[in-house]
């Protein structure tokens, strides 16, 4: 069967960079070190939002450079003020926009944060060819500055393609619990014997990972799975607001309906109604939920 080349072919060498691991890994170092799980990480992850912040505002700096170029392009002599306040408009937005990709790309590893470093770096490229647009054009030379204007625009564009990729091909950002298929009716999981108080356990529910808490009486359950990234939370330590962190980036989840208690998760983990039958615990995923 003949097969139709795809733009996303292209990504696999640049997945396969491990010449950038060691940039990688101590930059990420540096941004996880000054954005720690707190306020200012669940602020620039988008919690509030319900998912990420950083494609909603990367809207402005595309639109915004994309129309200068345009401008530049068609708009003639008298294009120049506007291609001018559009390309401002775009570079000043490019830090907020950074700064959340930045907060974003600190939890990746591996050919994530391969693809990741990659569009950061034609990012700056490409706000440096705009900028050098827009000297060229407040220097009168708008020949120059419309070359500098459309190289900026192919470089947005490569680096938007990649982080369409990390998305879409890669799975990050996204909810990693959504595909999963939780038990809609009650489901054995475990003996009540097998509960310690306040101690995680990890159950099985016809292959769908459920951490089990008993606290007080009660047996909070919520998948096992962190909606996040993955990570185990199972493995992780509930608090006194009976809240559970992930062992991997840090997100707190309430375990008495899986909402999110601080990011950089933004989506919060399916919960579970829990009953106690004939010495066994079973569960199902709430309505609301499921």
């Amino acid at each position: 069967m003949r097969r139709n080349l795809a733009i996303r072919d292209l990504m696999g060498p640049l997945e396969r960079w491990a010449f950038l691991d060691p940039v990688g890994e101590w930059l990420s170092t540096k941004v996880s070190g000054l954005l720690a799980p707190g306020a200012v990480k669940t602020a620039l992850s988008g919690t509030v939002l319900g998912h990420p912040l950083h494609p909603v505002l990367t809207d402005v700096p595309i639109g915004a450079l994309t129309a200068a170029t345009m401008f530049d392009l068609l708009g003639g002599e008298a294009g120049g003020d506007t291609a001018d306040a559009l390309t401002v408009l775009g570079l000043l937005s490019v830090a907020p926009t950074a700064v959340t990709g930045l907060s974003d790309w600190a939890d990746t590893v591996d050919t994530e944060r391969r693809l990741g470093l990659i569009h950061a770096l034609a990012n700056a490229g490409s706000s440096a060819l705009y900028f050098a647009a827009l000297v060229s054009r407040r220097s009168g030379s708008r020949g120059l500055a419309r070359v500098f204007s459309v190289a900026g625009l192919g470089v947005l564009a490569t680096s938007g393609y990649i982080g369409g990729h990390l998305v879409f091909a890669r799975g990050w950002g996204v909810d990693h619990t959504v595909f999963d298929e939780p038990p809609q009716d009650w489901t054995r999981v475990a003996r009540e014997a097998d509960l310690q108080p306040d101690s995680p356990v990890l159950a099985q529910a016809a292959g769908y990972g459920v951490l089990l808490y008993s606290h007080g009486g009660s047996v909070h359950a919520i998948a096992a799975r962190c909606t996040h990234a993955g990570g185990p939370l199972n493995e992780g330590e509930v608090d006194g607001e009976l809240c559970v962190t992930c062992p991997w980036h840090g997100s707190r989840f309430r375990l008495d309906n899986g909402s999110v208690a601080r990011g950089p998760a933004t989506a919060p983990q399916p919960a579970f109604d829990v009953r106690r039958a004939d010495g066994n615990i079973e569960v199902r995923v709430r309505p609301d939920i499921g």
